[in-house]
C-alpha cells in the first residue's frame, strides 16, 4: 500500500527553506510530501508547467498545505497564479486543504481592505497577494493558521495530522461494524461513504442531494457533447420519411416518460426511502432514488442526442430542429435542482444541529416548451408524405 501523499503549494522562491523543511518534516512521519522543485515530481513531458501541477495534485494529492508568503507568484490563468490554481483544484477535489500564512500578511490586511489603492510594495509583490489571502479569510470555507516559522507549520500540522487519524480509526471502526451491509455500496466514495457509515443528524437528505449532485456532475463529459451536439458511436440511422415521422412521434412518447419517471422517483421511491416522521430511513432506497433520477438526466442528454444520428431529406430538417429541443428545459431543471438542493440541505441541516428550525422547500418542475410550431411541422410533412411530395 502506498504512502498517503501531501502536495505542498506556495510560491518557491521566498520560501525555499521553508519548502525544503517542510519536506524533511513529511518523510519523518513516513508520507510521501510532493514539491515541484524536487526531481522526484512526477512530470507529464506532453503537458505544460502549470497543467503538470495541476495533474499531480488531481491524480496523486491525499491531502494539500498551502503557505502563503510575501510573493504572488507568476500569473497562470486568467490573472490566477500557480499557486492559487492548485489550491483551486485541491479543494474542487475535496481532499484535506491546510493553509498556512504569513503572520504579517493577515497583520496587513485590514488595513489593505480600508485602503486598497494604498502602496503595499514593501510588503507584497502585488496586491492580488492581498486579495487571495482576503478570500481565504473571508470566504469562510477554508481554516487559515498564522505562522512565523516552519516549526509552527510543523505543530499544526502534527495535531491536524492526529486528528484526520483518529477521524479515519472511527471511520474504520463503523465500517468493519457495518461489516456486509456496506458491501452493496461498494461504489460510493467520499462524502457519500462517509454519511452512510456515520449516519448524523440528517443523513438521509444530505446522503441523497450528494449522490444526486455526485451523480449529474459526472455526466460532464455527455453534457458536453450535449451542448455541441456532438453523438458519438453508433451508425447513421436511415429510414423512409414515413419511418422518420414515425420515428418522431415515437420521441415524442419517450419524452413524457422521462417526465412521468421523474415524477415517480421523486414523489413515491424518494418519499418511501425516507420514511415517515419517527421511521428509519432506507440508505438503499434513498441511493436507488437518487441513481434513477440521475438516469432520467442522462436520458433527457441522450434523447437530444439520438437526432444527431438520423439521415433525414432537407424537408425534415425544420421538424427535426424543433423537436430535438423537447427535453433541453427537462436537463436544466435537474441541474438546477442538484446545485440548488446540496448546499441548501447543508445549511439547513447546520441549523438544526445547533436547535434552530431549519426549512428546505423545492420543487422539481419539468417543463416542456411550447410544441404548437412542432406539431404544425409534423402535420405539414404528413402532407407532403400522403401527397407523394416527399418519397
Amino acid at each position: 500500500m502506498r504512502r498517503p501523499a501531501v502536495f505542498v503549494s506556495s510560491t518557491c522562491y521566498d520560501l525555499k527553506q521553508v519548502r525544503a523543511d517542510t519536506k524533511q518534516f513529511l518523510e519523518s512521519l513516513g508520507l510521501e510530501p510532493i514539491l515541484s522543485e524536487y526531481n522526484s515530481f512526477p512530470v507529464d513531458p506532453d503537458l505544460g508547467t502549470v497543467d503538470n501541477c495541476l495533474k499531480v495534485v488531481e491524480l496523486k494529492a491525499d491531502m494539500f498545505v498551502l503557505v502563503v508568503g510575501a510573493r504572488y507568484g507568476s500569473p497562470a490563468d486568467q490573472g490566477h497564479s500557480v499557486t492559487n490554481l492548485e489550491f483551486l483544484a485541491a479543494k474542487a477535489k475535496g481532499i484535506p486543504v491546510y493553509v498556512f500564512v504569513m503572520r504579517t500578511l493577515l497583520d496587513i490586511l485590514p488595513v489593505w481592505q480600508a485602503n486598497p489603492l494604498a502602496d503595499f510594495s514593501k510588503i507584497v509583490d502585488t496586491p492580488r497577494l492581498l486579495e487571495f489571502v482576503g478570500k481565504l479569510k473571508g470566504g469562510g470555507e477554508t481554516w487559515v493558521f498564522p505562522f512565523d516559522t516552519a516549526q509552527e507549520i510543523f505543530d499544526v500540522l502534527k495535531t491536524q495530522f492526529a486528528h484526520l487519524f483518529m477521524d479515519a480509526l472511527e471511520l474504520r471502526l463503523r465500517a468493519s461494524s457495518a461489516g456486509s451491509q456496506l458491501e452493496k455500496f461498494r461504489h460510493l466514495r467520499g462524502t457519500a461513504l462517509r454519511l452512510l457509515i456515520e449516519r448524523p443528524p440528517g443523513w438521509e437528505y444530505l446522503l441523497f442531494t450528494e449522490a444526486l449532485y455526485d451523480g449529474v456532475n459526472g455526466l460532464t463529459d455527455l453534457k458536453r457533447d450535449w451542448h455541441y451536439q456532438v453523438a458519438i458511436g453508433g451508425a447513421s440511422t436511415v429510414l423512409s420519411p414515413l419511418g422518420l415521422n414515425e420515428h418522431f412521434k415515437g420521441k415524442l412518447s419517450e419524452a413524457r416518460r422521462i417526465v412521468e419517471n421523474a415524477a415517480i422517483l421523486i414523489n413515491q421511491a424518494w418519499t418511501a426511502a425516507i420514511g415517515k416522521p419517527g421511521e428509519p430511513a432506507e440508505a438503499e432506497g434513498i441511493l436507488y432514488a437518487a441513481g434513477r433520477l440521475t438516469s432520467v438526466y442522462r436520458n433527457a442528454l441522450e434523447w437530444k442526442l439520438d437526432f444527431q444520428r438520423l439521415a433525414m431529406p432537407p424537408e425534415m430538417n425544420r421538424l427535426m430542429l424543433l423537436t430535438s429541443c423537447l427535453c433541453d428545459n427537462i436537463v436544466r431543471e435537474i441541474e438546477e435542482f442538484s446545485q440548488f438542493l446540496k448546499p441548501a440541505t447543508a445549511d439547513a441541516v447546520r441549523a438544526a444541529r445547533a436547535g434552530e428550525k431549519a426549512e428546505v422547500r423545492r420543487t422539481l418542475t419539468l417543463t416542456v416548451p411550447d410544441m404548437t410550431e412542432a406539431y404544425a411541422e409534423l402535420s405539414r410533412v404528413a402532407d407532403l408524405i400522403s401527397s407523394g411530395a416527399l418519397k
